[in-house]
C-alpha cells in the first residue's frame, strides 16, 4: 500500500496478487489488511482459493479494473493461468520451488495494458515484492530497488491547498471573497486529517501531529512550522474521504495551480490559463450531455480572454465547483490536457512585471477562431463552389487563399500552417468542414433514390451515404463494409447490391466527389 504502483494519479493501489502459501495464512494476511483499513473490509482484499464457492465470481470482479477486490490474496488459483493485464504488483509470500511455477507467477504481471495510467502512459513495468527470498533460491540475478513513491494527486492537491492558503493569507486581503475561499480551503485540509484512520500503519507512525490537527480551530492560525510539518508528515497519508473521480481531482490542481499564478503574478499563467481554456473547448463539444447543457453558457464566457482580464482566485473557484464534475465527459482521446504532469513545487516567490492579461496562443482556440470564420464565409465564391461540388479555378484558389490568410481570424498563412500543417489540402480542409449540400448529393445519386426497382434496404443505403456527404463533405469508399452501413446487412455494400456492377457505380461515385478536389487541388504550401 505504501510502495506499490499505484493507478488514479497514485491514489489508488494498483491491481495486486498476493501469493500466500494456505488459506489459513491468507486469512491472516486479510484480518491484518481490514485491522489498518477497516472502511475497505469485505470489499479491497479478498481471499481468492477453492475454500470459497464464489471463488470465480471474485476472480471475475478482479479482473474487472473498476471492480474490487483491488488486492487478491491467493492460494494457487492464481499462480498460473490467469490474465489480467491491469495486474502491476505481485508480492511472493511463499516460498516457491518449482521454477516453471515461478516463472509462470512472475507472468501474471508481464502482461501489456495500454493507458493504464492516463491517456497515452501504458503500463511499462510491474513490481515485485519477494518476502520469501524466492529470487535468492533460484539464483535470479535481478537488481533490488526501494523505489521512493512519487506524490499521488491527493498528496500535491493538499500540497497546493496548503500553499494557496498560505499565499492568500500573506496577501493580508480583507476581501470577504479572498477570505472566503481560505476558509474552505482549510476546511479541505481539515477533513483531509479528520478522516485519517488512527489504526493505519502509517498514520500511527504520525499519530500525535494527525490528533493535533484533527481539531479545526487549529488551521485557523497556521505557523511557517506548522506548514512544513503538515505537508512533510500528513499530506502523503491516506485518509478516508469518499473516492472521486480523478479528472475531477486532476481539474481541481489545474485550478489550484492557476489561482496560485494569479495570486504570484507568476509569467507561467498564460500557459495555465490556456489549458484550462482548452480543456473547456472539449467540453463545449459535450453539449448534448444535459449536466454540460446546463453549463454552456458559462464553459463559453470562460473560453473568451476578455473573461480572464479581470480574473481573480474567487472567480476561478467558482469555476472549478460547477464545472470539476463535467470533465469526465470529454473523449478520452483528448483529455491528455488534464492528465498533464505539474511540477509539485513552485519554487521562491520572484516578483515580476508581467500582466497576468497577456496574450498567449492556444491551437485549440486558434482551430476555433479559424473554423467559426470559414463557416461564417459559406457565400465565398470558392466556398460555395466547393459545397456544391463544383471544381475550382485557379482564380478561385487564388481568391479563396487571399481571403482566408488576410483574415484577423487566421492571421497569416504561417500560423494556417504551424496548427494544420503545410501538407493539408485547403479544399480537403474547407470541404470537410462546411459538408456537401444535400441537393448535389441527392442529384448524383438519383438514379438509385428514384428509380423503383430498387428495395427499400438499398434506398436506405444510399441515404445513408447522402447523410454522411452532406456532414463531412467526403467520403473513403471503404467505410460502405463499417457501420452504419453494416446495420442494414452484416457484408455491408456487396450484401445490399449483389449485383456488381451497381455496386461498382455506388464506389465510383462516393469517389467523384473526392476527384473533385483532387482536379483542382493545391495544396496551402
Amino acid at each position: 500500500m505504501e510502495k506499490g504502483i499505484k493507478t488514479e494519479g497514485g491514489d489508488r493501489l494498483g491491481k495486486t496478487i498476493i501469493f500466500a502459501r494456505n488459506h489459513k495464512h491468507a486469512d491472516f494476511i486479510v484480518k491484518r489488511f481490514d485491522a489498518n483499513y477497516p472502511r475497505t473490509i469485505g470489499k479491497f482484499a479478498r481471499i481468492v482459493d477453492s475454500h470459497d464457492n464464489y471463488a470465480q465470481s471474485l476472480l471475475d470482479d478482479f479482473s474487472e479494473v473498476q471492480k474490487e477486490p483491488t488486492i487478491a490474496i491467493s492460494v494457487d488459483m492464481l499462480d498460473t493461468g490467469v490474465d489480467v493485464p491491469e495486474i502491476v504488483n505481485l508480492v511472493f509470500f511463499k516460498p516457491v520451488y518449482s521454477r516453471v511455477k515461478f516463472n509462470q507467477m512472475i507472468g501474471r504481471g508481464t502482461r501489456l495494458c495500454p493507458d493504464l495510467f492516463g491517456v497515452g502512459q501504458h503500463k511499462d513495468k510491474f513490481y515485485i515484492f519477494d518476502l520469501c527470498s524466492n529470487f535468492a533460491y533460484f539464483n535470479q540475478e535481478i537488481e533490488e530497488k526501494d523505489p521512493r513513491p512519487a506524490d499521488s494527486l491527493s498528496t500535491k492537491l493538499v500540497k497546493a491547498r496548503l500553499e494557496l492558503s498560505k499565499v492568500i493569507g500573506e496577501k493580508s486581503s480583507d476581501d470577504a471573497s479572498s477570505q472566503q475561499l481560505k476558509q474552505s480551503l482549510l476546511d479541505n485540509l481539515h477533513q483531509h486529517v479528520s478522516t485519517m484512520e488512527k489504526q493505519n500503519f502509517m498514520v500511527r507512525k504520525n499519530l500525535e501531529q494527525v490528533e493535533k490537527f484533527s481539531k479545526r480551530d487549529r488551521w485557523n492560525d497556521l505557523s511557517e512550522t506548522d506548514t512544513e510539518q503538515i505537508a512533510k508528515s500528513l499530506a502523503h497519508l491516506p485518509n478516508g474521504l469518499p473516492r472521486e473521480n480523478e479528472l475531477a481531482k486532476r481539474f481541481d490542481l489545474l485550478c489550484l495551480k492557476l489561482q496560485l499564478f494569479i495570486l504570484k503574478g507568476s509569467s507561467g499563467f498564460v500557459g495555465m490559463r490556456d489549458k484550462v481554456r482548452d480543456l473547456l473547448d472539449r467540453l463545449e463539444e459535450k453539449q448534448t450531455v444535459p449536466m454540460v447543457k446546463e453549463q454552456l453558457l458559462l464553459i463559453r464566457q470562460v473560453q473568451d480572454e476578455n473573461w480572464w482580464s479581470d480574473v481573480t482566485p474567487a472567480k476561478l473557484e467558482s469555476v472549478r465547483i460547477k464545472l470539476r464534475d463535467l470533465v469526465k465527459f470529454i473523449d478520452r482521446t483528448e483529455q491528455t490536457i488534464v492528465y498533464t504532469d505539474f511540477k509539485d513545487e513552485l519554487g521562491e516567490v520572484t516578483e515580476v512585471d508581467v500582466p497576468i492579461q497577456q496574450t498567449g496562443f492556444s491551437p485549440y482556440q486558434y482551430r476555433k477562431k479559424v473554423e467559426a470564420y470559414i463557416r461564417e464565409h459559406q457565400d465565398h465564391i470558392a466556398i460555395h463552389k466547393l459545397k456544391r461540388n463544383e471544381p475550382l479555378t485557379e482564380k478561385d484558389l487564388e481568391e479563396l487563399e487571399n481571403m482566408l490568410f488576410s483574415a484577423e481570424e487566421v492571421e497569416s498563412r504561417e500560423r494556417f500552417e504551424e496548427v494544420y500543417g503545410k501538407d493539408k489540402s485547403l479544399q480537403l480542409f474547407i470541404r470537410e468542414l462546411v459538408g456537401l449540400d444535400r441537393y448535389a448529393a441527392k442529384a448524383a445519386f438519383a438514379r438509385y433514390l428514384e428509380d423503383s426497382n430498387f428495395s427499400a434496404n438499398q434506398i436506405r443505403f444510399v441515404e445513408n451515404i447522402i447523410d454522411y456527404l452532406t456532414q463531412n463533405g467526403v467520403m473513403n469508399p471503404g467505410l460502405l463494409y463499417e457501420p452504419p452501413f453494416t446495420d442494414i446487412h452484416q457484408a455491408g455494400l456487396d450484401g445490399v447490391f449483389a449485383d456488381e456492377e451497381d455496386a461498382d457505380l455506388l464506389i465510383s461515385l462516393v469517389r467523384s466527389f473526392n476527384k473533385t478536389l483532387d482536379d483542382s487541388s493545391k495544396t496551402v504550401a
